[in-house]
């Protein structure tokens, strides 16, 4: 679910882990634009992603970030909005990871 925070651009989302900002080039994340997305799925995706890569020690979450960033989508997904969600809190946390 989206929070509405006071000072939080529209279209970015606030988890427990922080906010998923959206890039002024980017389009809204919006299941009027995308017929397939769906925002419990994502949040999910993202959370059980923040989850994991707490758990490991910092190279092994580079690691795994990195191999998930680098593996193609299944065709086939059956829950490509989980898997996007997923995949974002991996870019997130290689673009910003500090070590």
């Amino acid at each position: 679910m989206i929070d509405s925070t006071p000072g939080v651009p529209g279209g970015d989302i606030t988890t427990e882990f922080g906010v998923v900002r959206r890039l002024p080039t980017t389009s809204r994340i919006d299941a009027d634009v995308d017929d397939d997305f769906d925002l419990d799925l994502f949040q999910a995706g993202f959370g059980d992603a923040n989850v994991r890569l707490r758990t490991f020690p910092p190279s092994w979450a580079r690691h795994h970030a990195t191999t998930v960033m680098q593996s193609e989508p299944l065709v086939d997904d059956d829950a490509p909005s989980y898997t996007r969600g997923y995949r974002a809190a991996a870019y997130g946390y290689l673009r910003h990871c500090l070590d």
